[in-house]
């Protein structure tokens, strides 16, 4: 006898022996003994999970004639000669139909004739329609009359993975039953129950990894067992398997995430090349990346032993591990980045690049800070910083202080710095400094909506104001140093190009008061709006960063009088119009003066919407 594969060996031949589907099973059970049967059924679900057989054992139900009554009976007795024909394929009045190549109009049309006619030997006369979803609509519709009043000999049963693509005109017709996926135990435990059957040794692990390459499918964990099988013989072993299906082993993603875990871009890159050079498909590596991610959330969110990780007990012990390392943000941050990077390599030419990047961009994921944290108010209080009186910045800061810049802006995340406030610091060119806002005081409210400034214009007093005294002598002098090493690298930026407005910086009153660089000059605030240029304004930004270590935001604040011989309105004074009274409103939210410190903006435009409701 020739040799028959596994997966049709073993294939059920009664509702008992269907793996993974008991709420498909116990209603058709039930509506045969009721004799509640309908004349059109519909089967959905993933494939190799048991449609097509739950469909020929249902039309082994209707027509056995095993039972003491002449009736449809609820389990097949499998020895009459209708079911021994249908198991066989031989019924005549069982039709199965390949719908993928029987799909036109001309196909169903005879389907329909010969559905007049009554059954020649059976009880029913039963049409099997597999992929049933691949029909023509003109044939569907040539089909719909016959399942809206069929004869009552004819029962249709349409086995599909896209029931979406049915028209929704035929599902009305027919009773729908969607399959479910079959469970990581329930596949073990059939493959452990076929390996003794067949007399062969297959350790734990290597029937876990038989079971995960199924996906939830019945039968496709059969084929891969048949041909493992002949591959390793009568002796089935974990590494001998993981060779076959071309898994990657559950170490090397552990390895890998902990690379992640510790910055370190080299290794992840050392892992790609040495599984590549391996042979390993980076479309198949990236899949594993993200059902092992998946894993790992799941396990941080449910812990690792819920049911929704379907999983042997050693990965789940490695999930576990994997999880502790990160947040559950980061995991699910780092899925969502793998999902996308499976797209890209899936895809898309190059897919080794594609990986790389992928992966590089979950280290780099690790250094962001979310915005919840900035938004906190634990950071603030880590990087308040009293005017003038703050001490003395370290030795090493600089350029390429990027320890303490991160430790400074991080606050209670310092081990995870923030790779913004690096770059920033880092960037040698002018060209890739970020801009700071400067501000200009001392405008009138028009003048002040025009250049966008960042806080409300505050109160200045008609004569230069000096800087505040220092409370000791001893943090003065580091401060003061800091001043003029600032005022000294601006200057020298803007002489090239903006020589009118470094002359004005020059005579200008120099000072920090926190996170501020005040400079008090005596110019019409008109002379500075047109003077501060994107370009100068990039420029200073550029030196004060590059010279401080820091971020300092610019203010300079006009000492001139204005055309009509007074000094600019305080705020309090400000015109009280609707813009105005908006603005004003909206600077005093605390709410937006927390976000003006926080992120060193601007405030552009102001709506009010009650007044367009008004």
């Amino acid at each position: 006898m020739a040799y028959q594969v596994l997966a049709r060996k073993y294939r059920p031949q009664t509702f008992a022996d269907v793996i993974g589907q008991e709420h498909v099973t116990r209603t058709l059970k039930n509506a045969i003994e009721q004799q509640r049967i309908a004349h059109g059924y519909i089967f959905s679900g993933h494939r190799g999970i048991g449609k097509t057989t739950v469909a020929r054992i249902l039309a082994m139900c209707l027509n056995c004639r095993g039972g003491k009554e002449d009736r449809p009976q609820a389990e097949p007795c499998g020895k009459c000669d209708s079911c021994t024909e249908i198991r066989s394929g031989g019924a005549v009045d069982v039709i199965e139909i390949d719908a993928a190549t029987n799909r036109g109009i001309d196909e169903i049309r005879e389907l329909r004739d010969a559905a007049r006619y009554r059954p020649a030997h059976d009880r029913y006369k039963i049409y099997i329609l597999d992929e049933a979803h691949q029909i023509t609509d003109a044939a569907f519709n040539a089909l719909l009359k016959t399942l809206e009043e069929p004869p009552s000999h004819i029962v249709f049963m349409m086995a599909t993975t896209q029931p979406e693509d049915i028209p929704q005109t035929i599902r009305s017709r027919c009773q729908h039953f969607s399959f479910h996926a079959v469970r990581f135990d329930e596949i073990v435990n059939q493959l452990t129950a076929v390996a003794e059957q067949e007399k062969i040794k297959a350790d734990r692990d290597a029937i876990a990894l038989l079971a995960e390459a199924g996906d939830g499918s019945m039968r496709d964990a059969l084929s891969i067992m048949d041909q493992a099988i002949a591959c390793c013989g009568d002796t089935l072993t974990r590494d001998v398997v993981q060779q076959l299906v071309g898994a990657v082993p559950g170490e090397v993603l552990e390895k890998m995430m902990q690379a992640v875990a510790a910055n370190s871009s080299q290794e992840v890159l050392r892992l790609v090349d040495k599984l590549v050079t391996e042979g390993q498909s980076p479309t198949h590596f990236a899949r594993q990346v993200v059902r092992f991610l998946r894993n790992a959330m799941v396990a941080k969110v449910a812990g690792s032993d819920s049911s929704l990780l379907q999983i042997s007990s050693d990965e789940r012990a490695r999930v576990a591990r994997t999880a502790e390392l990160f947040s559950e943000e980061d995991l699910t941050r780092f899925l969502q980045i793998m999902l996308r990077t499976h797209g890209d390599v899936s895809y898309k030419a190059d897919q080794r690049f594609h990986l790389e990047l992928g992966l590089l961009k979950l280290v780099h994921a690790q250094r962001l800070l979310p915005l919840e944290e900035l938004l906190s108010g634990a950071v603030a209080e880590n990087r308040a910083q009293p005017a003038l009186s703050a001490p003395p910045l370290p030795k090493g800061v600089g350029r390429t202080s990027s320890s303490n810049v991160s430790q400074e802006i991080g606050g209670a995340r310092s081990e995870r710095p923030s790779p913004f406030e690096q770059d920033r610091v880092r960037k040698t060119g002018p060209e890739m400094a970020t801009t700071a806002p400067v501000m200009v005081a001392g405008s009138s409210a028009l003048a002040a909506a025009a250049i966008a400034v960042a806080q409300p214009i505050e109160s200045v007093a008609t004569e230069p104001q000096p800087a505040s005294a220092p409370v000791s002598e001893s943090p003065a002098q580091p401060a003061e140093e800091l001043v003029s090493r600032v005022r000294a690298a601006v200057l020298e930026a803007l002489a090239e190009k903006h020589q009118t407005l470094a002359l004005n910086l020059e005579e200008g009153q120099w000072s920090i008061a926190g996170n501020e660089l005040v400079v008090q000059v005596n110019a019409k605030p008109t002379f500075l709006e047109m003077a501060m240029t994107n370009d100068a304004n990039r420029l200073v930004a550029a030196a004060i960063s590059s010279t401080a270590g820091r971020m300092l935001k610019l203010k300079l604040e006009s000492t001139a009088q204005s055309n009509g011989g007074t000094a600019p309105l305080p705020r309090s004074t400000m015109p009280s119009g609707p813009a105005g009274s908006a603005r004003n409103r909206a600077a005093d939210d605390p709410v937006v003066r927390h976000v003006q410190e926080k992120f060193a903006a601007e405030i552009r435009t102001v709506i009010d919407h009650r007044e367009k409701r008004n």
